[in-house]
């Protein structure tokens, strides 16, 4: 038995794990980025600060994904990117991805 023809093979990422740029056109700080700097929280002192730099890197990931036949993406972007003070009352911004 085979997939059909019109299968979708997707991947789906999470903001934290792969955008990196923390600090980059004007992004908010998430609870992640607060939780991860508090010394002893997290193995190694490790943080999402640069992650997988997909922010930067994202036209590399996407061609990857094409060379192996990814059909579906479905990409996160921090609420912290969109909203950086946490305030809906202001003008969400435009996240740097998108621009």
């Amino acid at each position: 038995m085979g997939f059909k023809k019109d299968f979708v093979w997707g991947v789906a990422t999470a903001a934290y794990q792969i955008e990196g740029a923390a600090r980059e056109d004007g992004k908010g700080l998430s609870d992640w980025d607060t939780f991860c700097k508090k010394q002893g929280n997290i193995w190694n002192n490790q943080s999402g600060d640069v992650a997988c730099d997909h922010y930067h890197r994202y036209q590399d990931d996407i061609d990857a994904m094409k060379q192996i036949g990814v059909t579906g993406y479905r990409m996160s972007i921090s609420w912290s990117r969109v909203i950086p003070n946490g305030n809906r009352r202001r003008q969400p911004q435009r996240a740097g991805f998108l621009r």
